[in-house]
């Protein structure tokens, strides 16, 4: 208890939300560090603490925010470098990580292996393949190898059409992982290579050695979502969705839900999702076209006209705009947006459920 004229100290309130930090009371803690700048507005720990409390309640765009203030303050730190870089690939924002991480792979320290690999995967996923490959490759001859190496190696060598060597990477998985996870990164291979037969038969595999592995459901339900299998992938995602952070997992829960017209179900997922991440055009589509089909269009427009925005050559998202200018009276709006769809489509332009 506090005397009368007492007041806690800045340090003693950092501290109680390094605690709760530590404990995973996530809303204390950002409470706690968000006081603590109150006080000291260039307070660096507590800053780089709620990066931290917002990558792991998947709120990439408030880590992002949080990370660059910090760094701002100290610009070389590695550990800021490192978590901004890996809270931009929940964006798959590989463009701007891959700096992040070249500049940590320079510099001896212990985070220098882990840039090192996440700078090889920033360049498979640009469209550097070659140096993609250099680079995994030698990662894959040092004494410890993470199993990301072999996955991505064994990615890259498939983008280069070399399946023979992709597999020869494959059976290094088998014989570094239990059975389950190197199935299961054997599926995310395949999946990444649009092989989706080959990737779902990899995921059947994992889930007879372990039904209940971290990520399999969302990959499974992905897989089958590619190969139009509806009601296996809702069994799958929904499994997926029940993990409370797994934004991934409630949009294609969601987008799925919307495809097969269960819009009451898909909408509440689908506004957490655009609360998570307010970047994914497609949320917005999909929930927009869900407030659309329950009457509300008022709802809707918003939602839509954002989807339009970012994507102005999905005639799918064209056409679920025209529709709702079309609800709200606005005529002349609603005849522009319908001749843009009929422009889109004479391209062949159709909808695929993408986390995008």
């Amino acid at each position: 208890m506090l005397y009368q004229g007492q007041s806690v100290s800045t340090e003693q309130i950092f501290l109680g939300a390094a605690r709760d930090l530590q404990s995973g009371r996530y809303a204390e803690a950002e409470a706690g560090f968000t006081q603590v700048l109150q006080r000291e507005p260039n307070n660096l720990g507590a800053l780089g603490n709620l990066g931290v409390i917002y990558s792991r309640l998947n709120r990439p765009h408030r880590a992002i925010d949080s990370y660059r203030k910090a760094l701002r303050l100290a610009p070389n730190e590695p550990g800021l470098l490192l978590n901004l870089g890996l809270a931009l690939l929940k964006l798959d924002d590989y463009p701007q990580a891959k700096p992040l991480f070249a500049q940590l792979a320079k510099a001896p320290s212990a985070r220098q292996r882990q840039a090192q690999e996440l700078l090889a995967i920033c360049q498979l996923q640009t469209g550097e393949v070659p140096a993609a490959v250099r680079n995994l490759e030698a990662l894959a001859q040092a004494a410890e190898v993470s199993p990301g190496v072999y996955h991505f190696l064994a990615l890259a060598y498939v983008k280069q059409k070399d399946p023979i060597r992709a597999q020869a990477v494959l059976d290094q998985l088998f014989a570094h992982l239990p059975p389950a996870q190197a199935h299961y990164l054997e599926g995310r291979v395949w999946y990444d290579s649009a092989l989706f037969d080959r990737a779902l038969a990899s995921f059947e595999k994992a889930a007879q050695a372990d039904p209940k592995l971290p990520g399999l459901a969302l990959e499974t339900g992905k897989t089958h979502v590619s190969l139009r299998n509806t009601a296996a992938a809702l069994e799958q995602l929904r499994l997926a969705a029940q993990e409370p952070q797994d934004v991934e997992a409630k949009y294609f829960l969601g987008a799925l839900l919307v495809q097969e017209g269960q819009y009451h179900q898909a909408a509440p997922l689908l506004a957490a999702v655009t609360d998570a991440r307010p970047d994914l055009w497609g949320t917005h589509y999909y929930l927009g076209k869900a407030k659309l089909a329950l009457g509300e269009a008022a709802a809707a427009l918003p939602l839509l006209q954002r989807a339009a925005a970012r994507a102005p050559g999905e005639s799918a998202v064209q056409y679920q705009l025209a529709r709702a200018l079309q609800a709200l009276g606005r005529k002349a709006e609603a005849q522009q947006a319908f001749a843009r769809v009929a422009k889109l489509k004479a391209q062949g332009n159709t909808e695929t459920i993408v986390m995008k």
